[in-house]
């Protein structure tokens, strides 16, 4: 960087001119060189997306990149991926640039954006987090609450950059090489269906939290009807807004009466009511375990069979 210095008082008005002209003209003449560059970032980005697009279309990802993929040498490093879907896909305003900006705001580093179909691939660069891990205790919990709370972090930022667009995040463990990274991306498509399947309210879908939800959508649609016939009673309870809302609550402050009448604002007794009124309808007790166990079972079947 030069600098040049003047005395105000010895510069005419017409030289005044002159240098405003000559430090406009330098700074288009660096904006038209640096836009390319930028450009040529999104067009890469674009070329990868749609490679990992074709292996996911195909079934196939476990292929290594190909060298002619210009972002190759960057993807040998171990990173975390999160992939961001939008309810609305038309989400206005949301752009490679503007999303590149306001995502490498937040890491405070280098990152690859990767465009897919109906979502975006984020790569984060393992170095990244290092600082925050040294900050955190060690152990799986403690890495998995990073997780989470980097997710939130990043939710709540783009939910108000962009008002009204509906976002949904997922993040994946950590990949060593470019080989794991179209396996990564279907996990992650994967965490964030079946996350919007049965947890419709909720816009952050971590993969340990979905591992029930996995397993009964792996069970074949004649057996999900078949077990859902033989229990009977529950469809009425399901259909019934109030009652469902009861009970998954109920199942998400771990079957604990009292919270679940705190966070269903509530009376005790009147949680206890509805409680009851399952037990007659459905046979089931969800005050216990093997009994709460079959009911969430039930529910969650429900589920997958009514948006199937």
């Amino acid at each position: 960087m030069q600098v040049l210095e003047a005395d105000t008082g010895g510069i005419t008005e017409n030289e005044a001119r002159l240098i405003e002209l000559i430090v406009s003209g330098a700074r288009e003449d660096k904006e038209h060189k640096t836009a390319p560059a930028k450009k040529d970032d999104e067009s890469r980005s674009i070329q990868f997306g749609e490679w990992i697009q074709e292996r996911l279309e195909q079934g196939d990802t476990l292929k290594e990149v190909p060298e002619s993929l210009a972002l190759k040498p960057r993807l040998q490093t171990p990173m975390l991926p999160f992939m961001l879907s939008w309810e609305n896909r038309a989400v206005q305003g949301v752009t490679f640039p503007k999303l590149y900006k306001l995502l490498r705001s937040y890491f405070g580093g280098d990152l690859l954006l990767i465009p897919l179909k109906e979502s975006w691939l984020i790569l984060v660069s393992e170095a990244l987090l290092n600082d925050l891990r040294e900050e955190s205790e060690e152990g799986a919990d403690t890495e998995r609450d990073l997780l989470s709370a980097l997710c939130q972090g990043l939710y709540e930022l783009i939910s108000n950059e962009w008002v009204g667009g509906g976002c949904h995040l997922s993040v994946h463990e950590l990949i060593t090489g470019d080989r794991d990274i179209a396996g990564a991306a279907l996990s992650l498509q994967e965490t964030l269906r079946i996350g919007h399947l049965f947890h419709v309210a909720e816009h952050i879908h971590l993969p340990w939290e979905l591992r029930l939800e996995r397993l009964v959508c792996s069970i074949p649609d004649e057996e999900r009807g078949r077990f859902l016939a033989e229990m009977g009673g529950a469809a009425g309870i399901f259909s019934d807004e109030e009652m469902l809302t009861t009970l998954e609550t109920f199942f998400q402050m771990d079957c604990n009466v009292s919270e679940t009448a705190k966070r269903l604002y509530i009376h005790r007794n009147t949680l206890m009511y509805r409680i009851d009124k399952i037990k007659q309808e459905t046979g089931l007790d969800v005050r216990t375990f093997r009994d709460a166990v079959l009911m969430n079972l039930q529910l969650l079947l429900y589920k997958v069979t009514k948006k199937a």
